[in-house]
């Protein structure tokens, strides 16, 4: 059984079993059990347990220096996700969020803001981890009474994007960062403004996205519209090459002609649109 050593609120408390300290979520727990008493197992919604060694060092000196509710939303937030996405996170993140969090109200407070230019790529990349982050922000907003911007979406979104794959946060950032440059150079080639939110916008840009996942997994496919759109579509075309060009030095992979000429086919509806 586990013994609570600590309420961090209604839902979340830090318990013992043995050597082994953990946090635990469930609804009720904080309330309906005092310090010192045994959680019930069917009252345990969530559970993680501190590493031992460097990482668990970190987390015990982030209790330390981090109020307590900023702990518990966090591990709420982790386990709201963890149901949604039917997936154990990377335990990295019990550590990485919390301290966002915190350093998110520290800002607010101060009346600094950071802006996320990256807010509308990260919504077409990483739709599950963006919903789940606004439902973070929400969350964040209404228990410690603040207004944290809607930047903050895409930053709590990149850290469940981290954990989900395993790796760090400045992977996803990185990527994200090399797709905006592909759109913003396609919209350079062609001399057109476009409202980023707008459907051909965000199917380009979804494209690429998919194109690449096939570049790199080696999944080619056929494009039997390919002389039509060179005939056709030739302007574009010659476009899309450029477009190639630029995927292939930034994304380090080989577009082949099939590609392109999808390429094409969306600029094409771009420039109508």
């Amino acid at each position: 059984m586990y013994v609570i050593k600590k309420i961090l609120n209604n839902n979340v408390v830090v318990a013992k079993k043995a050597a082994d300290e953990v946090i635990i979520v469930g609804k009720g727990v904080g309330y309906d059990f005092k310090k010192d008493m045994s959680i019930p197992e069917e009252r345990i919604e969530n559970l993680f347990i501190k590493e031992k060694g460097e990482n668990g060092d970190n987390y015990s000196k982030l209790f330390q220096k981090i109020n307590n509710k900023v702990i518990a939303i966090s591990e709420e937030i982790i386990s709201y996700s963890e149901k949604n996405l039917n997936v154990k996170l990377n335990e990295s993140i019990h550590l990485s969020l919390a301290d966002h969090i915190n350093f998110a109200i520290q800002r607010i407070k101060e009346g600094i803001k950071i802006e996320n230019p990256f807010l509308n790529e990260l919504k077409v990349l990483y739709p599950k981890e963006f919903e789940l982050a606004q439902k973070a922000l929400e969350i964040i907003n209404k228990e410690f009474d603040t207004k944290l911007p809607e930047d903050e979406i895409g930053f709590i979104c990149l850290h469940i994007r981290a954990a989900l794959t395993k790796q760090h946060v400045g992977s996803s950032l990185n990527y994200t960062k090399k797709i905006k440059d592909i759109m913003d150079f396609i919209l350079k080639l062609i001399d057109k403004k476009i409202d980023e939110k707008s459907f051909e916008y965000v199917r380009t840009l979804t494209h690429i996205n998919f194109m690449l996942d096939r570049l790199n997994n080696n999944k080619p496919i056929k494009n039997e519209l390919l002389e039509g759109i060179k005939k056709d579509l030739y302007i574009e075309y010659n476009i899309a090459i450029k477009v190639a060009l630029r995927i292939e030095t930034v994304f380090n992979v080989k577009v082949p002609e099939d590609e392109i000429g999808y390429i094409a086919f969306h600029l094409r509806r771009l420039i109508a649109c």
